[in-house]
């Protein structure tokens, strides 16, 4: 990799450009803001130091590292780029505008690559005359320890830019997987579903973020509970994804009104000290206790579950990545112990179909068994037990 841009100076922009330099691999940080870019140059300087304070990077290594980064708010250190990834904010004219003009720096073969974690490749490949040379590459946050890379296909992306951004990916020591264009890929579509379905039942029981986040993660469903992650990625964010995936699937992304009523009051979460936790204290977000009732916590846990396995299911039925991939993806980018789709297996297809039968009866439509699973069980494919399911054992 000759070199490599990164557009758009914000903390995901800075991560990327400092996971590039480890990989020694020379790097242009470009914004069109002096501002951003010193702010930049300090989180970067800081992540490095606290590396040297763990013993894992040694002073001369970090300075050999750092110098491959060139901070710049000029046109002219693009020209000789390999690949330009795009990190700027998740509004479709702003990116579509960057695009144009990298389409109108970069050389011919270079690739344009968008970090978007929802919006389409293919609307942003249609401002460029090189719609071919287009695709995502979503890293995660924050990208300089999260390990996923989602490569996204655009309509018209060819086969040797994706082989390309998946190599890159692995020269930073990622993992990436290939998949391809739908609103919010499939980590972000899968988490969103999960993460409308426990706002929900917020809503419905009346109870706090801190009794489910303490099922969740008492329960080891996810790393961290949900409302603790959306406060650390921004509400601000996860409003604007909730908007776009409601507005591509349907009511299942409702979010319910919570959400944007903390958003309008710029209740944003950790970056501003108030989402649904405040952070005025360093304990004010620690729960390790729920005040649920037994039955209450069983309807939680399957909820969250069931509404996971069943976005997983959508995705893997409408061919946007394959079951691998798509579990992969949700342990590698969401921290899940299990793959959504190796967990079905594991309980046993026949017992998830009777459960989401129940549960549509119960809860509504939205747990409708999927195609993929109504198949699988009348075809005896119940998972590990009869060694084949969504995957062969």
């Amino acid at each position: 990799m000759k070199k490599v841009a990164v557009v758009g100076a914000g903390t995901m922009g800075a991560d990327i450009a400092y996971s590039l330099a480890m990989a020694n691999i020379p790097v242009v940080l470009r914004d069109v803001d002096e501002n951003a870019l010193q702010r930049a140059q300090e989180h970067i300087r800081n992540v490095i130091e606290s590396r040297i304070a763990k013993g894992r990077l040694s002073p001369k290594d970090a300075e050999i590292r750092f110098a491959q980064i060139r901070f710049s708010s000029q046109d002219k250190d693009l020209y000789d780029v390999s690949v330009a990834i795009e990190a700027v904010p998740e509004k479709m004219a702003l990116k579509q505008q960057v695009f144009r003009e990298l389409d109108r720096i970069l050389p011919p073969l270079a690739i344009l690559a968008s970090n978007t974690s929802a919006l389409s490749i293919s609307e942003m490949a249609n401002a460029t005359t090189r719609p071919e040379r287009v695709a995502g590459m979503h890293f995660f946050y924050p990208a300089h320890t999260m390990k996923l890379v989602e490569i996204i296909a655009g309509e018209n992306t060819d086969q040797d830019v994706l082989d390309t951004l998946t190599r890159l990916s692995e020269e930073l020591r990622k993992i990436p997987v290939v998949v391809k264009e739908c609103p919010g890929f499939v980590v972000n579509r899968i988490l969103t579903a999960s993460m409308a379905e426990v706002m929900r039942f917020k809503a419905e029981h009346h109870v706090s973020a801190h009794d489910i986040d303490a099922v969740i993660t008492k329960n080891h469903l996810a790393p961290m509970g949900p409302f603790v992650l959306a406060d650390a990625l921004g509400l601000d964010i996860a409003w604007d994804v909730a908007q776009t995936l409601q507005k591509a699937y349907g009511d299942r992304f409702y979010p319910g009104p919570e959400l944007g009523e903390l958003v309008q009051q710029h209740h944003l979460g950790v970056k501003t000290g108030q989402g649904f936790y405040s952070y005025t204290t360093p304990e004010a977000a620690a729960s390790a206790t729920s005040s649920l009732t037994p039955e209450q916590e069983q309807d939680l846990i399957d909820q969250f579950t069931m509404a996971t396995f069943m976005e997983a299911a959508r995705v893997f039925e409408e061919g946007i990545a394959s079951a691998r991939a798509i579990d992969i993806a949700m342990r590698a980018g969401a921290g899940l112990p299990m793959g959504p789709l190796a967990l079905a297996d594991s309980m046993g297809l026949d017992v998830v179909y009777n459960k989401l039968t129940q549960m549509s009866k119960r809860i509504g439509e939205r747990f409708t068994p999927p195609a993929s699973l109504k198949e699988r069980v009348e075809r005896g494919q119940l998972g590990v037990k009869t060694s084949r399911g969504y995957f062969n054992y």
